[in-house]
């Protein structure tokens, strides 16, 4: 697909068709992340027979792994310079994390309990620490390139595209729990269930990769620009706002992965397939997704997303007092979702920025490691952040874990747990998130004058280049 063209005022037109053809891969993802966040942990615990301390560990050890990982990814992308781009090869890890997400459910039941701990351990560690972490890597480097590094073209992709994936993950949200209890009622149907959603979503995924160029005219003059370790180093030193980014991207993801919906709703609910009633909430955010463009012309990014955590946090609130309660529960669904859509959209442009940064201090951009430190890394060591405090919560409560999903009467202790899990500690946790996103929008005020340095050291560059 082509570039970004102008009408005839001069302003560049929407890609629409790449713009679908890009969304292909995050609808696909985002179905991924629906069933391993919130249905790897009930199937751990409620299937292998696994506590729910040991799960979270496994999680945690394996998402420190993928924080080394996410280092040594952070590096190949930024040496990367092939004839498919520099972020564009990476793509093709959505395959492989499909592939795992299948086997990681197809566990080996009757198996001892070491070997279902390494199974779920190595599989996991595939997805995440591997597979996703190349691709990861690669993908903002691959959006920069692929929509000509347009900072107003990318926020339209982002809010626009905020729509695109909700409504297209609504396909596993909404029929995965309703599956669930009629085909996932033993450890085989839980492998035939995942198989039904990982083949198509697969394929899908593969849009993005086959139909999605990068333009290689924003690599110009850096083709063979190598990158040391030093330069890593640097970053870590000298950029602040990579730190205040990091720990709202830890917190954030570490609230995504608790995964207790599922808990709450088989315990305290008593009905699992009200989950998808939950996910329907999501629909009535979307007509603000079509305003954010306008939104972004007036406010910063910082200051959409600190307005979303506080609504997130009545959100929580209102858990607190629901109880079974669907209606309740909905609204709540509906003010904590105000966080999760500028966080999950819109933080490319944060990125932007903290690259940005890095030039205007003099630090190579660092597009792939500045991404993989402050986005990949701690994304991750939120991811298992979660679900380590959900397992260890857990086990405070007493719950009690099942081998073969049969139903446990919990002891009143975990049913608490369960309500805490799903209220006052996501406030807690989002309060902590507030104060990293309000140091982090420091940086609005100086990017005007970044901006600008950058833009004269450009022309200078641009200048010289064309006396010579």
């Amino acid at each position: 697909m082509g570039k970004s063209t102008a009408n005839a005022t001069g302003k560049k037109k929407f890609p629409v068709g790449r713009f679908f053809a890009w969304k292909t891969s995050d609808i696909s993802m985002a179905g991924l992340n629906i069933i391993v966040t919130s249905y790897l942990a009930i199937y751990c615990t409620n299937f292998l027979g696994l506590s729910g301390t040991l799960v979270g560990t496994i999680l945690l050890v394996s998402n420190i792994i993928d924080a080394v990982t996410d280092i040594i990814a952070g590096y190949i992308i930024d040496n990367t310079h092939s004839r498919l781009g520099k972020g564009r090869p990476y793509e093709l890890g959505i395959v492989g994390m499909w592939i795992c997400t299948f086997l990681m459910f197809s566990g080996p039941t009757g198996a001892s309990q070491t070997v279902k701990i390494f199974w779920v351990f190595f599989m996991y560690t595939f997805i995440w620490g591997v597979f996703n972490t190349l691709r990861g890597a690669g993908s903002t480097a691959y959006q920069i390139r692929a929509f000509d590094n347009d900072r107003e073209i990318i926020g339209k992709v982002g809010s626009f595209g905020g729509i695109v994936t909700t409504v297209g993950s609504m396909a596993v949200s909404l029929t995965f729990p309703k599956l669930m209890g009629t085909i996932a009622t033993d450890a085989a149907g839980w492998s035939k269930l995942v198989g039904l959603y990982a083949a198509p979503l697969c394929v899908l995924a593969l849009g993005r990769f086959v139909f999605v160029k990068e333009n290689p005219a924003i690599d110009a003059g850096q083709q063979h620009t190598k990158v040391s370790l030093r330069d890593i180093w640097d970053v870590f030193t000298k950029n602040k706002y990579v730190w205040f980014y990091a720990g709202m991207i830890v917190i954030f993801n570490a609230l995504q992965n608790m995964s207790v919906q599922t808990y709450y709703f088989t315990y305290i609910v008593g009905n699992t397939d009200l989950l998808g009633v939950l996910s329907i909430m999501g629909i009535l955010l979307l007509p603000v997704m079509l305003f954010m463009p306008l939104l972004l012309k007036r406010f910063s990014v910082s200051k959409i997303i600190f307005a979303g955590g506080i609504l997130s946090i009545a959100g929580y609130a209102l858990n607190f007092v629901a109880g079974a309660n669907t209606g309740i529960l909905c609204g709540a669904a509906v003010l904590t979702a105000c966080l999760n859509l500028p966080v999950s959209y819109l933080c490319i442009i944060l990125l932007m920025d903290l690259f940005n940064y890095n030039e205007y201090k003099g630090l190579a951009r660092l597009e792939g490691t500045t991404n993989q430190l402050a986005h990949g890394i701690s994304g991750q060591l939120g991811q298992g952040l979660g679900g380590f405090l959900l397992g260890v919560f857990l086990d405070m409560g007493g719950f009690i874990a099942s081998t073969d999903g049969s139903a446990v009467t919990q002891p009143a202790s975990a049913i608490s747990m369960v309500r805490m899990l799903y209220s006052v500690i996501p406030i807690a946790l989002t309060a902590i998130l507030l104060v990293c996103v309000f140091l982090l929008g420091k940086l609005d005020k100086e990017m005007p004058e970044i901006e600008k340095v950058i833009a004269t050291r450009h022309e200078a560059n641009t200048g010289s280049k064309g006396n010579q």
